[in-house]
């Protein structure tokens, strides 16, 4: 894709199309649904009929709905996610119909048009009537994909086969992130190694994971940022497809700060990757996981929302906990959709994230922890990895903690 239509049309915009429908048209349309209803097709049953002579199957006449939004409004890098179709008089053999697209509202965030839609024939006769909702998707990018030189400039040109499961990990260039993403590359997974800034570590992954015959992307993007978030949504389902999975493993650093030195834009940081930015990536690819009827997002919390949380580190447990408090919620409204919401709450475990504690503290950790060790990052994966599964397919709205007993439930 080459163009993005997205900014083309403003609200108010209206496209038509005419098409004249010929028994030919009934003939085809027959054939290839399988409707051989003697009201389209049997002119002597018609004469017996109220309507007195054959008529068009009413999704005949619809189908040309497909027509004005493929090739005139939004056109190119449309995606037709849902329709409403109210029938009020159905179309003759050899009526010229006219279908009319407004559009009625756009989602800048979303990037989605609503049209309103009208069909009428050459008297002016309303025949339906309904709503579209289309995604545009955005303008192809440059982008890393598995089977390009990282050093070389990249970009999609093909679609990937799409019976490879695809799972996009946010904060994956290191740590718990890189871990499951490894993880889930074994699992056969094409994993999305998602990163803001650290673009050499991003690209070191990718390149382990490639070197094991296994497929990987990168992708940046600062998932505060709705509209970032938006554009690689619309990318990665464009280019490679739809993910069946996400985990939204993001952060940032904790700092310690006692209340009286802690100010509100440190707790904003904080909430802003954790909750922000699991609403984007949530908001972004959750239409297309209820569209295929499947799905899981998995989101990384922790266990110190649990306990007696340590001092100075407000942000960093308001964050997690809103962030569990959203799982759930979520969970609820979409469980009767098959899609599956579960968070995995990790122990203190060995990562960069924990480098700058005192090793006092890490031995406090340890002595309370009935395994008395920390958690290494590899473990969490292999959590991930079963709630990726379909092993986990009637788990929803649970929190799996893997701390070595520090929390028992």
């Amino acid at each position: 894709m080459t163009i993005d239509n997205f900014n083309k049309f403003q609200v108010g915009d209206t496209v038509t199309i005419t098409h004249h429908i010929t028994s030919d048209d009934v003939e085809t349309f027959a054939q290839l649904t399988g409707d051989d209803n003697p009201l389209h097709m049997d002119e002597e049953y018609a004469k017996t009929t109220s309507f007195k002579e054959r008529v068009v199957h009413g999704m005949l006449s619809a189908s040309f709905i497909s027509t004005i939004i493929g090739t005139k409004i939004p056109g190119e890098g449309a995606l037709w996610t849902s329709q409403t179709l109210n029938f009020h008089a159905p179309a003759r053999i050899n009526d010229v119909i006219t279908v009319k697209a407004t559009l009625n509202q756009k989602s800048e965030s979303q990037r989605i048009f609503l049209l309103g839609i009208e069909v009428s024939n050459q008297d002016k006769r309303l025949l339906i009537t309904g709503e579209s909702k289309v995604k545009i998707l955005a303008a192809t990018k440059e982008v890393v994909t598995q089977t390009e030189n990282i050093n070389s400039p990249a970009k999609y040109s093909t679609r990937l086969n799409q019976n490879n499961p695809i799972a996009l990990v946010t904060g994956a260039s290191n740590g718990i992130g890189a871990e499951i993403a490894k993880k889930l590359a074994s699992d056969g997974f094409h994993v999305i190694i998602n990163y803001n800034s650290s673009k050499e570590k991003a690209e070191n992954l990718q390149q382990e994971i490639i070197n094991k015959d296994q497929k990987a992307s990168i992708f940046q993007a600062n998932i505060c940022n709705e509209t970032e978030v938006s554009e690689m949504a619309s990318i990665i389902i464009n280019e490679i497809g739809h993910p069946q999975v996400i985990v939204n493993n993001a952060g940032r650093p904790i700092i310690h700060k006692t209340f009286s030195d802690l100010s509100w834009e440190d707790i904003q940081g904080h909430i802003d990757v954790q909750l922000k930015g699991s609403y984007n990536t949530c908001k972004n690819f959750l239409p297309f996981m209820e569209q295929q009827e499947r799905g899981k997002i998995i989101n990384i919390i922790s266990t110190l929302i649990d306990n007696v949380p340590p001092v100075k580190i407000y942000d960093y447990v308001l964050s997690k906990a809103a962030l569990h408090s959203f799982s759930k919620s979520l969970a609820v409204e979409f469980g009767p959709k098959n899609i599956q919401v579960n968070c995995v709450s990790p122990g203190m475990t060995n990562t960069s994230l924990i480098a700058n504690l005192p090793e006092r503290v890490k031995m406090v950790a340890t002595m309370q922890t009935p395994l008395r060790r920390l958690a290494e990052p590899f473990e969490i994966a292999n959590v991930v990895s079963f709630l990726a599964s379909s092993a986990s397919d009637y788990l929803t709205g649970e929190t799996i903690r893997v701390c070595g007993g520090q929390s028992m439930y």
